[in-house]
């Protein structure tokens, strides 16, 4: 079968949506390391990531046990952020890209992080990030299920640039790849395409990204763990 342009250009942009999963997986193994956990570490986690999603607000360090601190610190599973836990996709610090949840709203680690926000708490929610380059003002709406409210949709992307070096002597993924993760409208998106400055993504392509990497946890909150 021989497919027109709009085929190939869709069969290429599934492509590039698995190719940045993999890369993803990979430069941040968070789900694998996370069910490699032991039960007790599994269940703290399980705890922080419901806790985030009830409340928008982090737990503080000494919420955990010892013993399980420093086991998710050490895999980047969370992070201590002036005392209180980030816990990828929600960051207890300001990081320019919120998202709202009902009359609350949280920070988000980076653009792919927010997108999987509805997704992992199971509520609807609406993203307000700027343009990573221009700064104009960006809004998204999303379903409790992780799929994408049309309505602003196409003036929005996302770009993937390479990492920044990490800060304040850590490595912490909040500290390298989130920053090189960001909301760009869409003129600076046609601008960096041609550049070629960066990996470029839809919305939509970026919502399926963020929902695979993070639909992990969604499970998580609905298992029993033994």
């Amino acid at each position: 079968m021989i497919r027109d342009q709009g085929d190939e250009g869709r069969l290429q942009g599934r492509r590039n949506v698995e190719a940045a999963i993999a890369r993803l997986r990979d430069r941040f193994p968070l789900e694998r390391e996370v069910l490699a956990l032991s039960s007790h570490a599994l269940q703290d986690y399980r705890r922080l990531i419901e806790h985030w999603c009830d409340s928008a607000s982090p737990l503080a360090t000494d919420a955990l046990s010892s013993e399980s601190l420093h086991t998710l610190l050490a895999i980047d599973a969370v992070v201590d952020q002036s005392g209180q836990l980030g816990c990828y996709p929600f960051s207890v610090l300001p990081t320019g890209i919120q998202v709202q949840l009902g009359d609350r709203s949280v920070h988000a680690m980076c653009a792919i992080d927010a997108l999987a926000v509805s997704r992992v708490s199971g509520q609807a929610s609406r993203i307000v990030a700027p343009c990573a380059l221009c700064e104009t003002q960006l809004a998204l709406g999303m379903h409790a299920n992780g799929s994408l409210h049309e309505v602003m949709m196409p003036e929005a992307a996302v770009l993937w640039t390479d990492e920044t070096q990490g800060s304040c002597g850590t490595n912490a993924c909040c500290n390298t790849l989130c920053p090189s993760i960001r909301f760009v409208c869409r003129s600076c998106a046609e601008i960096e395409s041609k550049d070629q400055e960066g990996d470029i993504f839809t919305v939509p392509q970026a919502a399926v990204i963020a929902n695979a990497f993070f639909g992990f946890q969604a499970r998580l909150c609905g298992l029993e763990i033994g």
